[in-house]
């Protein structure tokens, strides 16, 4: 999906090297060395002991504009971005958020969604939006979750978080079980808990 990516400076890996020693001297302090490193090792948390994947690629101030076959598609906004190309399952990682425009063949906006993090799987082609996640289509239409997931090659986006939908003057409410199309025509909560409020008119 993303094309163009600066990838950062990358520093020098430092390699100790030192010689071989033989004796009872060595073979204590390699002892009391086991002995302290079993102590350090249970006073750091589980979390911090296990190895990290490190992103292959890291961008900051990251913007581009996705083209399919010369159509311009989607336009992406990331304080930061990390890409993670070495893994079965590829993907992009934005921690610091992100906004993504959808555009139509005439480079009219579709949709807006944003959140306070997001995360890209290249395979699949699939977005998922967390914290705070806005979705907004071209009616004014204004989605409302803390967790919100997009398909591209279904064109569906669905939430198991509690949702909230402005619609004109419709405010809808719902737990969860949200289905929909990424302009919200078409929309349905398949947990029928919910609620519709309509201002009166005269």
């Amino acid at each position: 999906m993303f094309t163009t990516i600066s990838t950062p400076n990358t520093g020098h890996r430092k390699v100790a090297t030192g010689r071989h020693y033989t004796g009872l001297p060595f073979l204590i302090a390699i002892v009391l060395f086991a002995s302290c490193q079993t102590k350090v090792s249970t006073d750091v948390p589980p979390a911090l002991l296990t190895s990290t994947k490190m992103a292959d690629i890291v961008a900051i101030n990251f913007e581009t504009f996705v083209s399919d076959s010369g159509v311009v598609k989607y336009h992406l906004q990331t304080p930061k971005m990390l890409v993670y190309d070495d893994l079965k399952q590829p993907y992009k990682d934005f921690p610091d958020g992100f906004i993504v425009q959808r555009y139509d063949h005439n480079k009219k906006i579709l949709s807006q969604i944003s959140g306070n993090h997001g995360k890209y799987f290249d395979q699949e082609k699939r977005w998922e939006a967390n914290g705070n996640v806005v979705l907004v289509n071209s009616e004014g239409d204004t989605l409302r979750s803390e967790e919100l997931k997009y398909h591209e090659a279904e064109d569906l986006i669905f939430s198991d978080q509690f949702v909230s939908i402005k619609k004109g003057d419709q405010y809808i409410t719902g737990t969860g079980g949200f289905k929909s199309d990424s302009q919200m025509t078409k929309w349905s909560f398949m947990k029928t808990k919910g609620h519709l409020y309509v201002s009166g008119g005269e």
